[in-house]
């Protein structure tokens, strides 16, 4: 028996299980008046026929695949209002980081926090996320800075996955910035000899390679660490200044480069050789102030691009995607097209789950996220816009 059918006079979706890259990430399958059928959260057909026997039956103008939010810092704990009214008035990222505050503050207030402070504070979060039709997520680790806080957030990171209806990868960030009183070598090799533990709770690493953290040095020997363990590989480049860090991840063959706000024509051409995705955040330069990330070169150059939120408390206090659609039309001059395979399929290829979700397909999840009284164009027209109704799985959350 069909639990639910889904009926849409619009349905847009990418398809496919691999990631699409220049025009190709306009080009969406649109179909009319269609009724998607599930049975126990998975699609079993898409079809002009309205199926005879089913228990739930609901109706939409527009159907699109759940959102796959592949970078943000959830958990952290406490916020940092005083950075962004020191940004306001005129401060930058690296002051802030080199007084000794900006995520060093952030990382005091988690190392503090219990575990059940920690669930309770993100778990808000994740669930304000759903509404807005976040159905997939990556979380990071990255506010502990040491053995103890770093495998608390991991901890954290599986019991959210445990309570949410979302899908919830995890990323070891234990290299987001060097410890005070830490020598950068030496907590490259703790980091390292720390690995073994982490693969307990996920199979991907980031580490921020950044002027004020870590150098291209320091993050090829602890990337290439983590490869020879079968680590997946992530890059935080060419955020606040161009080191070579997105060189780098296009050499590694890193699943993701993500920012890349100062990134230049060689790298854009190293990215789009690797198979690396670019993953852009342009709430992050609207939050800091700085200049957008260059999708167009980027898509031209058939570089693979994801967008996403960056969700953290202080550089893109984030919780909206309709915003993070809204800058990226606006901003990174991406189509409401380009701008749904960013944020659907190529996500869900970052994540490694595109096999599964991400698209609106016969034989995968059931995320679906259902609208009235609009058309694609409205989804980042409309900051604010939420669907009236989210499905996770083939389960109904009404907004």
């Amino acid at each position: 028996m069909i639990q639910l059918v889904v009926g849409a006079k619009k349905l847009c979706t990418p398809i496919g299980n691999k990631p699409r890259s220049g025009q190709d990430m306009s080009r969406l399958e649109v179909f009319n008046n269609v009724y998607v059928s599930i049975e126990d959260g998975i699609i079993v057909d898409i079809s002009t026929s309205k199926p005879r026997d089913f228990v739930r039956f609901l109706e939409a103008d527009l159907v699109v695949p759940g959102f796959v939010d592949c970078h943000t810092h959830i958990p952290f704990y406490g916020f940092r209002e005083n950075d962004f009214l020191k940004r306001v008035g005129g401060a930058t990222y690296l002051q802030l980081h080199s007084s000794g505050g900006g995520l060093f503050e952030t990382v005091e207030k988690v190392r503090k926090a219990s575990e059940r402070e920690l669930v309770r504070f993100n778990l808000k979060f994740l669930r304000e996320f759903l509404k807005k039709g976040v159905t997939t997520l990556e979380c990071k680790s990255g506010y502990g800075l040491d053995r103890e806080s770093e495998l608390k957030q991991l901890r954290i990171i599986r019991a959210l996955s445990r309570v949410v209806p979302q899908d919830i990868v995890a990323t070891f960030l234990g290299a987001h910035a060097v410890p005070k009183d830490v020598d950068e070598a030496e907590y490259i090799n703790q980091l390292i000899d720390m690995l073994d533990e982490v693969r307990d709770y996920t199979e991907y690493v980031d580490i921020f390679c950044e002027v004020g953290a870590f150098s291209v040095e320091s993050a090829r020997t602890f990337l290439s660490k983590a490869a020879e363990k079968g680590f997946r590989l992530r890059v935080h480049a060419d955020e606040i200044s161009n080191i070579g860090a997105s060189k780098l991840a296009a050499e590694l063959k890193a699943v993701s480069a993500d920012h890349l706000i100062k990134v230049d024509e060689e790298a854009i051409d190293m990215l789009s050789r690797s198979g690396t995705i670019a993953v852009l955040m342009p709430a992050t330069s609207f939050h800091l102030n700085e200049a957008y990330a260059p999708a167009r070169a980027l898509i031209d150059s058939n570089v693979l691009v994801a967008i996403a939120s960056d969700f953290n408390p202080g550089s893109s206090p984030t919780l909206e995607p309709s915003f993070v659609m809204h800058l990226a039309v606006r901003h990174l001059k991406m189509t409401p097209e380009e701008v749904l395979t960013g944020f659907t399929l190529n996500a869900a290829c970052v994540l490694n789950l595109a096999d599964r979700l991400g698209t609106i397909e016969v034989g995968k999840q059931a995320d679906l996220l259902l609208y009235d009284d609009a058309d694609l164009l409205t989804l980042p027209y409309l900051v604010g816009l939420r669907p009236r109704v989210v499905i996770k799985r083939g389960q109904v959350f009404e907004n």
